[in-house]
């Protein structure tokens, strides 16, 4: 009587799968690191042989290499779903049922590797922070830091109970890690301000490398008084030098122009046109210079 309920049950499943039917087992652990998927293949018939095309979609995080036995199955990529397939074709008898065995690494855990070099870093930025005015904030950042990374070492040192479990639980170490990211940043932000702060306190000391004075006259982050009055004093200096030169170079220029002046130009010789004393008539011109005054009264003597 059980075994007749039992086949009409088969029977009955057959009947709604119509051709075939696919089931997907859970992932199951094979080894230490590894993962198995079976997947089982029922033809529910009882007269007819019958193909089946099993397309199975891998889960998100496992890619084709990450595949260690396909078991006679392809991965395929579906670009429509963005997801990768296990693929392939059985043909089975009458009421004949087949199992695949997909072994899958076991890529649902945070490496410890990355953890360390988080905790290392975390560790370096917090000694330069130290003594500095951001160390408190830095420090209440860093304590949940470690404690996000120490929760997820817990979770992943766990005993081993279920696929789903391991799954669910790496899920939740994601989002942790994307918390202790997030802080990180501002973590390196707090040292990059710091870092900020040290160059523009150097950039503070005056000229010649002495040590500001303790007093009102140097203010932290800013040049000190002295400094400030000694480059306007350099400034003031530079100007009064270029303001004498061009003084000089104009007062040269003037006392030339000056002398120019007062310098008279030389007078053209004078001539006269005096007749020639055997001239008929005085038509024939003659230029002669023109004798200085000699004798009483300044006349000039004839010509014999």
């Amino acid at each position: 009587m059980r075994r007749r309920a039992i086949e009409g049950c088969i029977r009955l499943a057959g009947g709604l799968a119509l051709l075939w039917v696919l089931v997907v087992w859970p992932l199951r652990p094979a080894a230490a690191g590894d993962f198995t998927m079976k997947i089982l293949v029922v033809n529910p018939s009882e007269t007819e042989v019958k193909e089946f095309q099993i397309r199975s979609a891998l889960p998100p995080e496992v890619k084709p290499d990450q595949v260690l036995d396909a078991d006679g199955l392809k991965v395929e990529y579906d670009s429509q779903a963005g997801t990768y397939f296990l693929t392939g074709t059985l043909t089975l008898k009458p009421k004949e049922s087949v199992t695949r065995r997909v072994v899958l690494e076991d890529v649902w855990v945070i490496p410890t590797e990355r953890i360390q070099t988080l905790r290392h870093e975390v560790d370096e930025i917090m000694a330069k922070l130290r003594g500095t005015s951001y160390e408190e904030q830095g420090r209440v950042l860093a304590s949940e830091i470690i404690q996000r990374l120490t929760t997820i070492e817990s979770n992943q040192d766990q005993a081993f109970l279920s696929p789903q479990q391991h799954i669910s639980l790496y899920h939740e170490n994601v989002k942790a890690l994307q918390l202790v990211e997030s802080d990180l940043v501002s973590l390196r932000q707090l040292m990059v301000m710091v870092a900020i702060g040290t160059a523009t306190k150097h950039l503070a000391i005056p000229l010649g490398g002495a040590v500001p004075p303790t007093g009102h006259e140097h203010t932290r982050g800013e040049l000190s008084v002295g400094a400030t009055w000694r480059l306007i004093f350099i400034i003031l200096g530079l100007l009064g030098a270029v303001s004498l030169s061009f003084f000089f170079v104009w007062q040269r220029q003037l006392t030339l122009q000056l002398d120019k002046q007062a310098t008279p130009d030389e007078p053209p010789s004078s001539r006269e046109i005096v007749p020639l004393p055997n001239a008929p008539g005085g038509d024939n011109p003659l230029l002669r210079p023109t004798s200085p005054p000699s004798g009483p009264g300044g006349s000039n003597a004839p010509l014999s």
